[in-house]
């Protein structure tokens, strides 16, 4: 097989991977939810039980607004789960993992302009107020779609 073709079905996948995530997305999932499900290692955990766990991931963390950014959030998950500590024997395991943490939320500062929901929506979706000005500025169609969008092109990246 070729590299052009090689290089081909690996853009193919990665391609599909950040589709999903965008397509869970706009199909109401939250942001943690749309990254995780959307890049999770599917023989561990099928899609059902990766957005049963990212749930209380979206929204700031439980919806509060002025916590982690959801996708962000989902992404760790991700990266925990790719280069999990699976056992007690396996530490090394737990300091590369949050090495990987920390360069994905280096890079999403970067882009972004910060990992935390508030500051990158540019207010606080906890209070319900914000969260229905959010709604009628349709940021979660912006914003919201650019957080996962780039926590996608990052996990890429690096995976």
């Amino acid at each position: 097989m070729s590299w052009k073709k090689v290089r081909k079905i690996i853009t193919r996948s990665s391609m599909q991977r950040k589709e999903k995530a965008l397509q869970l997305f706009s199909n109401r999932c939250n942001c943690s939810q749309a990254v995780f499900a959307a890049f999770r290692r599917a023989e561990v955990l099928d899609e059902a039980g990766a957005l049963r766990l990212a749930t209380m991931f979206g929204g700031g963390v439980a919806g509060l607004g002025g916590g982690l950014c959801g996708a962000v959030s989902g992404a760790l998950m991700v990266l925990s789960m790719r280069y999990d500590m699976g056992g007690i024997g396996e530490l090394e395991n737990k300091k590369r993992t949050y090495e990987l943490g920390r360069q994905f939320m280096e890079a999403f500062e970067k882009r972004m302009g910060s990992c935390r929901c508030e500051s990158i929506l540019g207010l606080c979706i906890g209070e319900p107020e914000n969260l229905q000005k959010a709604r009628e500025l349709k940021l979660f169609e912006t914003v919201c779609v650019e957080a996962v969008a780039t926590a996608a092109d990052i996990l890429e990246e690096m995976l």
